[in-house]
Parts: structure tokens; C-alpha cells; sequence
């Protein structure tokens, strides 16, 4: 059954590895939507005195092309403010720590061969033209503690913790079935939908009360996730429809497709509000819905070819864990494929991104505020 431990996506170069894979996020902008609110909390971090050494840190960073896209944002707004600060303040921050975080499973050493020009581009200090930029690399689960208490001064993570700690345990028992989906579907029963909100209630409290013990008063985080299309649930049928192709051709077994669930959950706004009211750490800046839909392929083969590798890039680490076959991602692809290019060629699927920016509060002997 897939867990926490098993939702990194492929790793290496390779045609199904999230180097490849990365245009997903690039096309929907979903980074790129995160740089105006990462740009104002830098502004606001470095509006009553700049730190002396800033760190930052990106949870989930994956191992793509794009895996140091955000701190690189980060890095150059801190920069910015750098250069308009009187230089006395200037002056005082002489070092930017930046920590990638991704379970250890994660393929660490593609991420680390972009930071050669990542430094290239941000190290300038080494010439003594501002603060000295370090990289770290930080495995491990974000639903638990990673950094030294009121260390961080940002927390960033672009469409991660949509990703749950584990599989709701009445799934995992057997209690509930979840026939025709892997996760909440427009499909899947009410209950199936109650044990999956309540298990990201759990996880969103146990990540919340964790950056709350890492990041300093008046810090930030800032986070993107998959969400609800309006009041739907996002569509999980396809993956389904997927595995039960190739349980008809025997290449897995059914009841190895009933029992497949995957640790997913999109969640609505109000559920991201009701965690940070609950838990009692942050205020909330900002957060923001976008809507989008991705056409289906509409017979286009090599699109269809693409999509189905997106779909084996996401999936693959978990359909390895839970089913016996040899060349799962090879078999899944295929059949995702086929049915790109066939039933599922004119279909459209409605997806929506969350954004979600966080001040950590700031306490005193009168209480936090």
C-alpha cells in the first residue's frame, strides 16, 4: 500500500523521470503563480531588519529541472531587497542558506547537479558583491520536524502537500472500498471522502505545528497544492480505467486494482482555512484558487504519448510498491496511451491550484498575535 515513503516520482534523466516531467508545472505556471507572494514576504522579512544570515527552504523539491526554480526566486527578491536597504543594513546579511527537502527515496544527487549553476548565478559573494549562497540538502518526511526551532525564515513547497503522510487506515484495513478510483473521486462514496479529509486534516496539523517549531516569529511560508475544481472532486476514474485495462489482460490482478489507493488528497479552501485556524501558529495573507482545464488529446498521438508519461512519472514509485508485475511503468504507459488515443481521447479535466501564504505569528507574555 503507498505511503509517505513511497510518492517520490522517478528519478535520473530518463523518458519517465520527473526531469522529463516537469513541464506540467511550467505550463499551468504553478510556480511561477508562487513568485509574487514568495517576492512579498522577502519584502516584508527584510522591512524592519534584515537578518544576518537568511535560510530558506523548499519542501518537496523533486528532483527536475525545476527543482531549484522557487529558491532561486527566493534568492534573487532577497537580493533585491539587498540592494535597497541602506548599506549598513545591507551589510548586516552575509549569508543565504538554502535547504531541498524531499523524502529520502528522492534522487538528490539530480537536483544537486543544477546548484554548480544555481551558485553560478546567485554566488556572487564569493567576489564580495553580497551574501555568501549555500545549498543543504535536508531528507525526510514533511509531516514531522527537519530544521533546528526558529531557524527558517521561509518555507516554500510548489504542489507537494497534497500528498498525505499514508492511505486513510479504513482503506488499508479493508473497511472501505473505494471501486472505480485511487483516491477521492466524483465517484467515490461519502465515506471513502470523509477518511481521506480526515486523514489531510491530520497530516495539514501535524506539517503546521512542524513549521511552526522551525520558523521564526514574523516568518513566512508559502505553499501551491492541488485542489478542488469548484465543489468536485479531481476526477481519479482515468488511473482506474487504466489498471483495469491491463487487469483484463492479465498483466495485474483485479483484485489488486480494488485494493490500489493512492495517498492523495485536494482539498477545498475552507479544509486549508480550518487547519490553520485550528493548529494556531499563522495568519493567513493570502489564498487564492486558479481554475484550469487540460484539454484531452484529442486523437494527437504524440500528445497522448506525453500524457501518458506524465501520468507513469506520478505513479510509478507507488504501482512498483503495490503490484507484482515485472515492467509496471512500461505496462502502464501503454495502457494509458491506448486510452489517451481511444475512450478518453475527447475528455477534459477540470483542475484547480490552491496558493496559500502564511505568517508565523509572533508571541509575547500578552499572548501571540
Amino acid at each position: 500500500m503507498a505511503s509517505v515513503q513511497s510518492v517520490s516520482k522517478i528519478g535520473g534523466d530518463g523518458d519517465e523521470s520527473n526531469a522529463k516531467d516537469s513541464a506540467f508545472q511550467r505550463k499551468q505556471s504553478v510556480q511561477n503563480r508562487l513568485i509574487p507572494l514568495l517576492e512579498t514576504a522577502i519584502a516584508e522579512l527584510c522591512q524592519e531588519a534584515v537578518p544576518g544570515s537568511i535560510r530558506i527552504a523548499d519542501l518537496g523539491c523533486s528532483s527536475g529541472s525545476n527543482a531549484l526554480a522557487l529558491v532561486s526566486a527566493v534568492v534573487t527578491a532577497v537580493r533585491h531587497q539587498l540592494g535597497h536597504q541602506p548599506s549598513s543594513a545591507a551589510e548586516r546579511c552575509y549569508e543565504i542558506s538554502v535547504y531541498l527537502n524531499d523524502l529520502p527515496d528522492n534522487d538528490f544527487n539530480a537536483a544537486f547537479k543544477a546548484v554548480p549553476s544555481f551558485l553560478r548565478e546567485h554566488g556572487e559573494a564569493a567576489r564580495g558583491d553580497g551574501p555568501l549562497v549555500m545549498v543543504f540538502g535536508a531528507p525526510g518526511s514533511f509531516y514531522g520536524r527537519l530544521f533546528p526551532a526558529k531557524s527558517m525564515h521561509l518555507v516554500c513547497s510548489s504542489f507537494s502537500i497534497h500528498w498525505l503522510s499514508k492511505v486513510p487506515q479504513e482503506l488499508v484495513d479493508g473497511v472501505l472500498v473505494n471501486k472505480g478510483n485511487v483516491w477521492v473521486g466524483t465517484t467515490s462514496s461519502p465515506a471513502v471522502a470523509a477518511a481521506y479529509a480526515r486523514q489531510f486534516q491530520s497530516d495539514f496539523i501535524h506539517f503546521l505545528v512542524s513549521r511552526a517549531e522551525e520558523i521564526v516569529p514574523g516568518g513566512s511560508m508559502v505553499l501551491s497544492l492541488a485542489g478542488k475544481p469548484d465543489s468536485q472532486n479531481m476526477r481519479s476514474e482515468f488511473i482506474a480505467e487504466v489498471l483495469q485495462d491491463m487487469a483484463s489482460r492479465g498483466v495485474i490482478g483485479a483484485e489488486e486494482v480494488d485494493a490500489y489507493n493512492v495517498p492523495l488528497h485536494a482539498p477545498c479552501e475552507d479544509e486549508l482555512r480550518r487547519g490553520v485556524e485550528l493548529e494556531g501558529s499563522f495568519e493567513i495573507v493570502c489564498l487564492e484558487s486558479y481554475h484550469y482545464i487540460v484539454n484531452g488529446p484529442r486523437g494527437d498521438a504524440t500528445c497522448s504519448a506525453e500524457m501518458a508519461m506524465a501520468q507513469c512519472a506520478m505513479h510509478e514509485s507507488m504501482l512498483v510498491r503495490h503490484f507484482p508485475a515485472d515492467n509496471i511503468g512500461v505496462e502502464f504507459a501503454k495502457a494509458a496511451e491506448a486510452r489517451f488515443m481511444g475512450v478518453a481521447a475527447e475528455e477534459d479535466t477540470r483542475l484547480a491550484i490552491l496558493m496559500l501564504s502564511l505568517r508565523r505569528k509572533k508571541c509575547s507574555s500578552h499572548g501571540c498575535y
